[in-house]
């Protein structure tokens, strides 16, 4: 069983199996995909070239789309072969993992199209955005927030709010971090979930692991960000929640904007 991964759009990562997807099959990719489903925000997988599936590649699946689940992201199947799907679908992970035919549905299907919302209050809408790590795409950012305020109606307090957190934390990513010097990742991704009273967002980047919020720490713990005490307090007082994770060798920023 092999596996390679390619970035289709912002936020979504197409992962590309080739072999049967049986036990030996899981098992030979379990670490890397595992590790995927932690780090990365939406995932498609791309089944065209896996003839057969057995129950340890379905709870594979599962298990990948219950992880990326609990950092707000989605996974979707891309064109599964005829008899692998029909496993998908007397299995019923297919109620749990959609099934894609077209990679542009796939992409529309699993971070761009409106969803119930939980409670029956409205839809919920996704949307990404990736900048460089320079000032070019801090400023990207301010623009993108404007189309987000036309696009979803905004309240000039809610939008206020928005622009300055994101601003704020992506301003003090390109200040303080850079990609691994192995790795070409200069780049930052925004998710946004755009929900009936609230904006969730998430700022990713992969680089050094640096907490932005001042704590007691030791030595060997991550770094304080340099000067940031004042724009960490902007977002706390204007967010209603802001928290800072790391993920394999990627930081996660996770702030919550009333709307």
């Amino acid at each position: 069983m092999l596996l390679d991964t390619e970035e289709v759009a912002p936020g979504v990562t197409k992962v590309n199996l080739r072999g049967r997807l049986d036990a030996a099959g899981a098992r030979a990719i379990e670490g890397p995909f595992n590790t995927l489903a932690r780090t990365q925000y939406d995932m498609l997988i791309d089944l065209s070239r896996v003839p057969f599936i057995a129950s340890l590649g379905l709870r594979l699946l599962i298990a990948g789309c219950r992880a990326l689940a609990q950092h707000g992201g989605r996974m979707g199947i891309l064109h599964p072969d005829t008899a692998v799907e029909a496993v998908l679908i007397s299995s019923g992970t297919d109620t749990l993992i959609p099934v894609f035919g077209d990679l542009s549905e796939a992409i529309r299907g699993v971070c761009g199209t409106s969803i119930e919302d939980e409670d029956g209050g409205g839809a919920t809408r996704t949307f990404a955005l990736q900048v460089n790590r320079t000032d070019q795409g801090v400023t990207r950012v301010g623009r993108w927030v404007d189309e987000l305020a036309n696009t979803l109606t905004l309240a000039n307090r809610a939008e206020y709010a928005l622009r300055l957190c994101l601003e704020e934390a992506v301003g003090l990513i390109v200040s303080n971090t850079t990609p691994p010097p192995e790795t070409d990742d200069g780049t930052v991704l925004l998710r946004l979930v755009a929900e009936p009273t609230r904006l969730c967002v998430t700022i990713q980047d992969h680089g050094a692991a640096i907490d932005p919020f001042p704590r007691d720490r030791t030595a060997g713990e991550h770094e304080p960000l340099g000067g940031s005490s004042f724009g960490v307090g902007l977002m706390r007082q204007y967010a209603r929640e802001v928290t800072w994770s790391r993920l394999g060798e990627t930081n996660r920023l996770t702030l919550i904007v009333p709307r």
